[in-house]
């Protein structure tokens, strides 16, 4: 099986490759392009400089012409590819280079046409001609004809130019092609361990190994966010399943008392030892009642950690549900001295009433339980324009910052003594949350030992 980093390599090199193919076509066309202007720019100079020469030759020859320098000026142009003819005023041909040397004429003409067709297989020219007037003070005193291979032509420096060019590129694309070979593996391998990482840990994950986490850095943001989601998810995962293995010690204790009073209790009865009279009975019965009401819990918790729970909404005042649930908490506050306050505002809110009164019965039960005598418990009740929100604070003997991240977890409890003076099943929060949820809500906490807790619940004013 290819690895990660041999197909980023390959497809970065692939992509490399075509890159640079296409940029070397465009830049050789554009190359030809601009080399092809420069050469009929600077033949139309040197037919200007011959035009001229002409003129000021015929002004030092005494303005009359001299065949014999005319003759020096055509086999000069000839070197450069030019066939000149020189007329006078009349026409009447002073010198022309096709009768002076046909041959060097004919040859320059079919070295020319070789040297195109070679450098551009698709290119027709032939011969070509332009005449110029040759004057002095404003009066025409002859002409020149200037023909060459056209529309233009390449000379053989113009072709050695060409092909030291066309070399330079192909090394330049060469030295960039291993150049990215060495870039291209250094990103694939900076992309892909990483990701190889990543796979690696995935799969300690489905093994159940948790502990594993991925430490290697990278500049690419997108890896950092995989690493990170994958650390988060096994951290995650590490919490559920420590929250799992608690959860199934803890039910198995709160199952186990009851049970074993009940068995005790019945084989007591069953071996002679006590009589079933009516006080053993209904001890055997109160055993059966915690043990119905645990099931229950669970049985509540299931329905409502669903995603069908059903709300039926109504438009209700908090304050005033609020009140009634705090009035029924009146003599337990009075028994245990503690203080209770309640600070309310009118607070219009559209949800289930029962479910909002599951919440803060539950809320305010906990904060009773673990606030010791004389203490406080204050509730107050705000709002804004999209949210209502019930926060309770009591000075009991709060929660740890061990505890704190699984106090919404089932049948989780601070308490690690799992006194029932102090508790039921520690299903109560966790329903709480669920049904807060429900509604759109959240539910959060705000605590440290021994200095109290503070609960808020907010949930959408309109409903979710």
């Amino acid at each position: 099986m290819k690895t990660l980093r041999f197909k980023l390599t390959v497809s970065y090199l692939l992509v490399t490759f075509i890159t640079f193919i296409l940029i070397g076509i465009f830049a050789n066309s554009v190359l030809e392009n601009q080399f092809e202007k420069y050469v009929v720019n600077n033949l139309n100079r040197k037919n200007a400089e011959i035009v001229t020469t002409l003129e000021d030759r015929y002004v030092a020859w005494g303005k009359k012409w001299d065949v014999s320098g005319i003759e020096n000026i055509g086999m000069s142009a000839l070197g450069d590819g030019l066939i000149i003819r020189v007329s006078e005023e009349n026409k009447n041909v002073l010198w022309d280079a096709m009768k002076h040397n046909s041959g060097m004429c004919a040859e320059l003409l079919q070295r020319m046409a070789e040297n195109m067709k070679n450098q551009n297989g698709g290119f027709h020219g032939g011969y070509t001609e332009k005449n110029y007037l040759i004057t002095e003070n404003g009066k025409t005193v002859g002409s020149v004809a200037i023909g060459y291979y056209g529309p233009y032509f390449y000379t053989e420096n113009d072709i050695s130019f060409l092909s030291t060019l066309n070399k330079m590129l192909i090394i330049a694309a060469a030295i960039a092609g291993i150049l990215s070979f060495g870039l291209g593996t250094y990103m694939a391998g900076r992309l892909s361990d990483p990701i190889s990482r990543v796979i690696r840990a995935a799969d300690q994950i489905s093994k159940g190994n948790y502990q594993d986490r991925i430490k290697e850095k990278s500049t690419t943001s997108e890896i950092v966010e995989l690493t990170q989601t994958i650390n988060r998810l096994a951290e995650t995962l590490g919490k559920q399943e420590l929250l799992r293995k608690r959860m199934t010690a803890d039910v198995a204790h709160e199952l186990r008392t009851p049970i074993a009073n009940l068995q005790s209790h019945l084989e007591a009865m069953i071996d002679g030892i006590w009589s079933p009279d009516e006080e053993r009975l209904k001890s055997c019965h109160d055993e059966a009642v915690r043990l119905a009401k645990i099931v229950g819990d669970m049985e509540t918790l299931a329905r409502y950690d669903g995603e069908n729970v059903t709300l039926q909404k109504e438009s209700f005042e908090l304050s005033g549900l609020v009140r009634k649930i705090s009035l029924g908490f009146q003599k337990q506050f009075q028994e245990k001295k503690i203080t209770f306050q309640l600070q309310e505002s009118e607070q219009i809110l559209l949800a289930d009433p029962d479910k909002v009164v599951q919440i803060l019965v539950n809320i305010i039960s906990n904060a009773l339980k673990y606030t010791g005598e004389g203490g406080r418990v204050e509730v107050t009740v705000t709002g804004d324009p999209d949210k209502v929100r019930v926060q309770v604070t009591d000075s009991g003997i709060g929660i740890s910052e061990e505890d704190l991240p699984f106090i919404f977890e089932r049948f989780y409890r601070a308490d690690k003594s799992r006194s029932r003076a102090t508790g039921g099943s520690g299903i109560g929060l966790a329903i709480a949350k669920s049904l807060t949820e429900a509604h759109g809500g959240q539910l959060s906490v705000n605590s440290r030992s021994g200095e109290g807790s503070t609960f808020v619940m907010e949930l959408p004013r309109e409903g979710k």
